[in-house]
């Protein structure tokens, strides 16, 4: 029960009881939470002090509210680990999810012009862009650029529905040492929108990737295109951060 005497907000003691709740599985993914009013009267307390508790979990992301239904306890996204090293195939197949490609522009040589950002600017690199879909869904798109002498002989292999890091692994016996990953949201062009299925005005997560190997590095650039409405991409942080 709540405490009245306690320094702890009413609100706030609530919100801690439904929250274990939750996570306990008394209140399970899906199912209808009890109402302002019920919650009210089972507490003896006023509809504002629990519709302060209900907001400060819609907040922790926990529930949510449907106009005219009730509110219910949120269903955990699925979070992929999209940022990692291991690649983006990898990411999707840890949480048992098989990722289709669709190649947008095939493995190209082509002289890198007018993107600062890109470390193969004014240089010749391996180009390609593929689509990625998880659940029959488009997720992301990737524009990648390799450098040339490093991963000579790419163009002779098929990459049709192969993970990049995999073929960098077994053909060139190269593993990533470590990387640098920049973040922002933005609108994306037409062309990309339409790959994405979403309009010109729907914000997507951006992030490009640069990829260090041995004695090698930025020897891998990439930009990533991510909607985020379906998983949430999610980055492990290693323990020994200080």
């Amino acid at each position: 029960m709540l405490n009245s005497k306690s320094p702890v907000p009413l609100y706030h003691q609530l919100a801690d009881i439904l929250t274990e709740r939750i996570r306990s599985g008394e209140y399970s993914p899906g199912q209808m939470i009890p109402s302002e009013i019920s919650l009210a009267k089972q507490y003896g307390i006023g509809r504002p002090t629990v519709r302060q508790a209900m907001d400060t979990l819609v907040r922790k992301g926990l529930i949510h509210r449907r106009r005219g239904a009730g509110t219910f306890v949120k269903r955990p996204e699925a979070k992929v680990d999209l940022f990692s090293l291991a690649g983006t195939s990898q990411a999707f197949l840890t949480q048992g999810i098989r990722p289709g490609r669709k190649m947008i522009s095939p493995l190209c040589l082509k002289t890198v012009e007018g993107d600062p950002e890109n470390p193969f600017n004014g240089h010749r690199a391996f180009f390609l862009s593929r689509l990625t879909l998880a659940q029959d869904r488009p997720i992301l798109v990737e524009d990648i650029f390799l450098d040339a002498e490093l991963f000579l002989g790419l163009d002779k292999i098929d990459l049709r529905d192969k993970s990049l890091s995999r073929v960098v692994m077994d053909h060139y016996y190269l593993k990533p040492e470590n990387g640098v990953q920049t973040f922002k949201v933005e609108a994306l062009s037409g062309t990309r929108a339409k790959l994405l299925g979403l309009t010109r005005k729907d914000p997507v997560l951006v992030v490009k990737r640069e990829i260090n190997f041995p004695d090698a590095p930025g020897a891998v650039y990439s930009v990533l295109f991510c909607r985020t409405d379906t998983f949430a991409f999610s980055q492990t942080i290693p323990g020994e951060v200080s």
